[in-house]
């Protein structure tokens, strides 16, 4: 008798719980996006050259533009320090999210622009990225390519290594931007 008495309280106590409880859960939801604008800087970028007795080169810019599906299409404007001479520069670049691997991506690069007071004004630019998306909106991450400087007679090709953050919505794992979501609802008990 001890025990079912027992069990009778012990199967009001939680069929009572289960009426009175409701329960708020919490989901991610995702939703995608055919494009989305977007912010990059590179505070700092070290360019390679030769010579012994010169000071580094040293390049940075901020770049604004619009993300459509897996390219960036976008405007960069910073500055080119070359020596003693500081010159400053506007690009238009394309980069194409090549792949993602969990919050890990990888990038290409390609620009076109011009340094101003510059014997060499034509500027062409080929780059490689991999950024880790650290929050929804913020991604950091490091690059390596190659500038070309060009004039009529003749041109000059810099390597440069540096780093950059990025603000704009994220990628999925098949490059499309999209936006997570929090929902909550509530759940009721089961009697």
């Amino acid at each position: 008798m001890k025990y079912i008495l027992f069990l009778f309280i012990f199967l009001s106590s939680f069929c009572y719980s289960q009426i009175e409880k409701d329960t708020i859960v919490e989901e991610d939801t995702i939703k995608i996006v055919r494009s989305a604008w977007y912010v990059r800087a590179v505070p700092f970028s070290i360019v390679t050259g030769a010579g012994s007795n010169q000071p580094p080169t040293y390049s940075r810019y901020i770049e604004g533009g619009w993300s459509y599906e897996v390219l960036d299409l976008g405007l960069a404007f910073g500055s080119y320090s070359k020596y003693v001479d500081t010159t400053t520069f506007v690009e238009l670049k394309i980069t194409m999210d090549a792949s993602q691997y969990g919050i890990f991506s990888n990038e290409f690069s390609v620009g076109c622009g011009r340094i101003f007071n510059s014997s060499t004004p034509i500027m062409l630019e080929a780059s490689y990225t991999i950024m880790a998306q650290i929050k929804n909106n913020l991604g950091a991450g490091i690059y390596t390519g190659f500038y070309d400087f060009v004039v009529s007679k003749y041109d000059v090709t810099k390597s440069y290594y540096g780093v950059f953050i990025r603000f704009g919505l994220a990628r999925n794992s098949d490059g499309e931007i999209y936006i997570k979501n929090k929902t909550h609802h509530r759940k009721r008990g089961m009697f």
